[in-house]
């Protein structure tokens, strides 16, 4: 019974001293209630009435009504009904430590640690539990009947695992009895015996659960099945195995690596035998596919860097993983680079060490550079101290030195003039690249190495004009040089390699100099007060000796007839870095680069009254004259122009080429391909001949434009550098690899795979680009090439997003590989439909999962003609 004095008593804190005497309560204990709190001293009771509130140690409880014992050593806490609505007010609340548990009633004994709660809805590990009854025990262990096992954070969860007994081990899994899939309040047909489910927290070893569909070409299958080993701290493997039942299977390695504060990295290697009834001869297709990405952190001198993906030409089109891996399925050309650099402290050298990979899967050609080495001391001015030469040309005067060394190999065609009739060195196509033709390979392959020391120094003359001097000096070195000689019997020259040490070197000088011109117009007009034209002329002339004399060593003079016509060849034709020159040189070149702004008044308030707008990003022009070539001495003219509008919104770039000598008509000869030119270029201008400045022998155009919303908000969130990562429609739109997303938690997703991730705060999104290039030369026919590429997206509601990209080739009238995706968020589920509605990559994916890592597997697949589900 309540005093009636005791009514009007306010919240209030009061502390209680340990009486270890009388009982196990060992340190202060903090509570207060909003309407009254009743002390019971015979019975060593305490009461809180209205929103008490107790703290002990760790432990805080929060209720409508809450009762202390100190004999017993227990709390008790429960809640009171409201006298209109009949619902529940003041439902206790139990934290201890980081866990917290909303209950209907419950009473915890402080000195076992043990609690009995009834109705708790508690948060573990990213999980949501619902419980009639719970039973906690010291270990914090709890044990819930008639429990609700659920992601979803709401009241009445859109889905949830219902199971008669259920057993939570903090930090570490969830063990269920029977139990069953409920989605709201339906439950599906089959039920389970038991479950488990493994906290996020921590990592462990165990086995991976594969998913099970049909695949249109190879049957039923069981894909993903395999292990995970948790090695250490540092470094993991995953190894998993696809089957199918046409014979076809594959095995897939991964592991994940890193060492804080040194370097993280990541390894796959996947291979697939796949047999397809494409295969007359019931063979098998062998494909190896390896990505590897090694990222070092600043730490010391030096630094190892990795970025691989390359494997056999035909896996994207065997492997068929244009639903779920996209950009893979799509691209043609895949590069790869490993590259170690050093930098010697106290010294002005720094070295480079690269691998570098090239493929092409369409096209087959593959090249290799094994290794490339770059070694670089900084520019030296010997100079720039003595005296007062900071500021003069001797003082300015500095070298640099650069060593390039590589070997390179190539499965690519290697051709010579047409008169060589028999080579060891030239090929007319593409040979496997495999270690059949390795052979043949290496003795194709490209070694050699370059050693440049440029020299210069500028200084200012006329006071506007800086002049800049140079001399270059180049030498190449060869492990073996070509060799002529005309064969009678084939009436051709034979080309021979000739092992031995081969040098050359060859040298070059040259001065530039250069000013820049300021123009303004000013307008009376309100709205554009001025336009300002910057020039930035150029003038460089440079001088090259002949190094052609075949007296020399570099150049051979060969017979290339019967007739006795000959021809000077470089001994180190397609030779890795090539040789020097033929034919002295004495060149100017002239340049004149030109950007155009214009002054507007501000449309809206700010610090700024006026905004500048620019007309012309670049306009350039340039050319070269030779005053010592026997002919053709006048360069072509190279000019390009860059703009762009609405703040970035629509640009505009073209260039060209213009040849300023003529062409004469032989003749024209009809062949089965149509008609073929024979014309030749005479060394006459065509100004001279009516024919205007010269004729335009290419020219390409790009214009594109981006539209969205005003006010919309860009996403530049961009991790790996990747040009992709901001791009919506680079991706599938959906979750691919759920074990790496944590709800909640984007910045986490984006950081594992950016090409992922879906600006949901942009409505809508319009991409555009279309390019054209014009070819043509004298009176051949010219060659057109237009493609048009267009992406987007449509928030149709806050929850629900479409995106595609396509392309339309102009030429050849019709669409490149095309895609429509579309992606619902469900709260806590999500699905996405992923369409290519043509081509030969025709195909649809659907695909519903959890949002949580903690269900990971709880999902439904289904791509076009096969079905791949997991539970």
């Amino acid at each position: 019974m309540i005093p009636s004095q005791m009514d009007s008593v306010v919240a209030d804190t009061v502390q209680v001293p340990q009486k270890k005497s009388r009982n196990d309560v060992t340190t202060t204990v903090n509570y207060q209630s909003k309407d009254s709190i009743y002390f019971d001293l015979t019975n060593q009771k305490m009461y809180l009435y209205g929103e008490g509130s107790i703290d002990y140690g760790n432990i805080s409880l929060t209720g409508e009504r809450i009762e202390m014992d100190w004999v017993e050593n227990t709390i008790q806490a429960t809640y009171i009904l409201d006298d209109s609505t009949g619902r529940k007010v003041g439902k206790p609340v139990f934290t201890e430590g980081g866990d917290s548990y909303e209950t209907d009633d419950m009473i915890y004994n402080f000195k076992t640690k043990k609690a009995l709660i009834n109705g708790i809805i508690t948060e573990q590990d990213g999980a949501y539990m619902h419980g009639a009854r719970v039973k906690k025990n010291e270990k914090d262990e709890m044990y819930i009947r008639d429990a609700k096992y659920t992601t979803c954070d709401l009241e009445h969860p859109h889905y949830y695992i219902r199971a008669t007994k259920l057993k939570v081990i903090p930090k570490d899994r969830v063990l269920s009895g029977w139990f069953n899939i409920y989605f709201g309040e339906i439950p599906t047909p089959i039920g389970f015996p038991f479950g488990m489910f493994p906290s996020p927290r921590e990592k462990n070893s165990g086995i991976i659960f594969p998913g099970y569909g049909e695949d249109n070409n190879r049957g039923f299958f069981l894909r993903g099945a395999g292990y995970y080993f948790d090695i250490s701290e540092y470094m993991d493997l995953k190894i998993t195995g696809d089957l199918y039942t046409n014979g076809s299977y594959g095995l897939n390695g991964a592991t994940t690596y890193k060492k804080r504060y040194r370097y993280n990295g990541n390894l796959a290697v996947r291979y697939n035998k796949t047999m397809s009834p494409q295969f007359e001869d019931n063979s098998f297709s062998k494909d190896v596919w390896v990505n590897w990405s090694h990222t070092p952190q600043s730490y010391g001198s030096s630094r190892f860097s990795a970025s691989v993906s390359g494997g056999t030409t035909t896996y994207s089109a065997n492997a068929n993983n244009v639903g779920y891996d996209y950009t893979q399925s799509i691209n043609a050309q895949f590069n790869s680079n490993i590259s170690y650099s050093k930098t010697f402290q106290g010294t002005p050298f720094n070295m480079t060490v690269n691998a570098r990979h090239s493929q092409n899967i369409s096209t087959g050609v593959v090249n290799m550079t094994l290794p490339e080495i770059s070694f670089n001391a900084s520019r030296i001015q010997p100079f720039k101290n003595v005296g007062n030469m900071k500021n003069n040309a001797l003082g300015k005067l500095g070298f640099t030195y650069r060593l390039s060394a590589k070997s390179e190999v190539t499965n690519s065609p290697v051709n010579l003039p047409g008169y060589v009739v028999n080579s060891n060195v030239a090929s007319d196509e593409v040979i496997n690249f495999n270690g059949e033709n390795m052979d043949l390979l290496l003795s194709r392959a490209k070694m050699g190495a370059r050693h440049q020391i440029p020299v210069s120094t500028s200084f200012n003359m006329l006071k506007y004009f800086t002049v800049s001097p140079s001399f270059n000096y180049t030498e190449v070195w060869y492990p073996q040089e070509l060799g002529y000689e005309y064969n009678q019997e084939l009436e051709g020259v034979e080309v021979d390699t000739v092992s031995g040490f081969s040098r050359a070197g060859w040298w070059s000088s040259g001065a530039s100099m250069s000013t820049r011109l300021y123009g303004m117009y000013n307008f009376r007009s309100e709205k554009v007060k001025a336009i300002r034209h910057v020039m930035t002329p150029n003038v460089g002339f440079s001088y090259s000796p002949d190094f052609g004399d075949p007296a020399k060593g570099t150049y051979q003079e060969v017979q290339t007839s019967e007739s006795g016509r000959t021809q000077v060849l470089s001994k180190y034709q397609g030779f890795a870095y090539g040789g020097p020159s033929l034919g002295e040189s004495a060149s100017v070149s002239l340049s004149l680069n030109n950007n155009i702004e214009m002054k507007v008044k501000s449309k809206v308030d700010s610090v700024e009254e006026y905004k500048k707008i620019k007309i012309f990003d670049n306009l350039s022009m340039s050319t070269s004259y030779n005053f010592l070539a026997d002919s053709f001495n006048l360069s072509d003219f190279n000019w390009n122009a860059r703009t762009s509008f609405f703040k970035g919104a629509v640009f505009v770039s073209l260039s060209g080429t213009i040849d300023p000598y003529i062409y004469v008509l032989d003749s024209i000869q009809e062949t089965s391909r149509g008609d073929q030119v024979h014309q030749r270029q005479i060394d006459q201008f065509a100004w001279n001949n009516g024919k205007g400045i010269g004729q335009l022998t290419r020219t390409s155009m790009s214009v594109g434009f981006k539209l969205q919303p005003k006010g919309s908000k860009n996403n530049d969130k961009n991790p790996t550098g990747d040009p992709n990562a901001n791009d919506p429609f680079s991706n599938n739109g959906f979750i691919n690899e759920d074990e790496k997303f944590q709800a909640g938690n984007v910045d986490d997703f984006i950081s594992y795979d950016p090409n992922m991730y879906v600006p949901w705060n942009v409505p809508w999104s319009l991409n555009v680009n279309y390019s054209l290039n014009y070819n043509k030369r004298g009176f051949e026919d010219y060659t057109i090439t237009q493609t048009l590429n267009f992406s987007g997206s449509l928030s149709i509601t806050d929850k629900t997003r479409m995106n595609f990209n396509s392309g339309y080739d102009l030429e050849a009238k019709e669409f490149t590989v095309t895609r429509l995706n579309v992606t619902r968020d469900l709260h806590c589920w999500n699905i996405s439909f992923n369409w290519v509605p043509f081509g030969p990559r025709q195909s649809y994916y659907v695909r519903i999962a959890v949002n949580s890592a903690m269900l990971k597997d709880l999902k439904l697949d289904k791509r076009s003609q096969s079905t791949y589900t997991s539970f």
